[in-house]
């Protein structure tokens, strides 16, 4: 194998070079998710992350909410691998829940990307976030208890538990 075969294996660069429009990008492992919302057809998603095309920014809400929902993590926690120090490989274990296609007709959806929505607001509170030099678990704390304590984590965490009921 040349080494372009190598860093293109399975295509996963190439295709991604070839796709245009919205992305959802996800972590690979670890305890928790942590999904955003990609509009930049220049960035290359690295192999400790997924990502999946999607078809409006309504529908990249919709699956970053439910991917960032603490009731995800909820429900699949019982089933998590135990590294050395901690829970990991939360991936493939969110694909399980019964987390239906996006459906823009669907008011349970609708509602959904419309919480999602106020991913602007929840933008905001994490960009207020201080995030000195410190570890990216730390990080990721401190952004959670700020978007718990503003209120917008809930305004999320209602229609999923709707959505997955």
């Amino acid at each position: 194998m040349t080494l372009f075969q190598q860093l293109d294996h399975l295509r996963k660069l190439s295709v991604q070079a070839k796709s245009v429009g919205i992305k959802v990008v996800y972590t690979a492992s670890g305890k928790l998710v942590t999904a955003t919302m990609l509009n930049d057809e220049t960035v290359i998603v690295e192999h400790k992350a997924y990502w999946c095309p999607v078809r409006t920014i309504d529908e990249a809400r919709y699956l970053v909410a439910i991917l960032n929902s603490a009731l995800v993590l909820r429900y699949v926690a019982p089933q998590h691998t135990r590294g050395e120090f901690n829970p990991r490989d939360i991936d493939k274990l969110v694909w399980g829940l019964p987390i239906p296609m996006f459906d823009e007709r669907d008011p349970v959806h609708r509602d959904l990307a419309a919480a999602a929505a106020a991913a602007a607001r929840a933008e905001a509170v994490a960009g207020g976030v201080e995030l000195a030099d410190v570890h990216f678990v730390t990080k990721r704390r401190a952004i959670r208890s700020a978007l718990a304590a503003d209120g917008v984590a809930q305004d999320i965490e209602l229609p999923v538990a709707a959505l997955l009921a």
